[in-house]
């Protein structure tokens, strides 16, 4: 299931500058697409299927948790204390702020 580009909460060219990558071939591009897809379905799982892919904060826990699976080529388990810290919190906060705002847009 490939999500469209402007669609994913991170390009390949914000993976490639955050790892950093200088070439990447078509290989490494479909592994990033790939990695892209499951930080997305992380993110639904851990927010919303609704979460803000222009916030800067799902885009950082994205950029974090495809670097941790790129580098680690292994799950999200494995990654270090301060990054999983890190994502958790960044994914709560959004998850608070999607539900106040539901709550605002039914009690107005």
């Amino acid at each position: 299931m490939a999500i469209e580009e402007d669609k994913k909460v991170v390009s390949i060219q914000d993976v490639c500058d955050f790892i950093p990558i200088d070439e990447p071939d078509e290989a490494i591009e479909r592994n990033i697409n790939r990695l892209i897809g499951t930080a997305d379905l992380y993110l639904k799982g851990a927010i919303s299927e609704n979460y803000p892919i222009n916030d800067s904060r799902a885009q950082q826990s994205a950029l974090l948790i495809i670097k941790e699976l790129y580098l680690n080529n292994s799950t999200t388990d494995s990654m270090t204390n301060n990054v999983k810290k890190l994502v958790d919190d960044f994914c709560l906060q959004l998850k608070q702020e999607l539900r106040r705002k539901k709550w605002l847009e039914t009690n107005s």
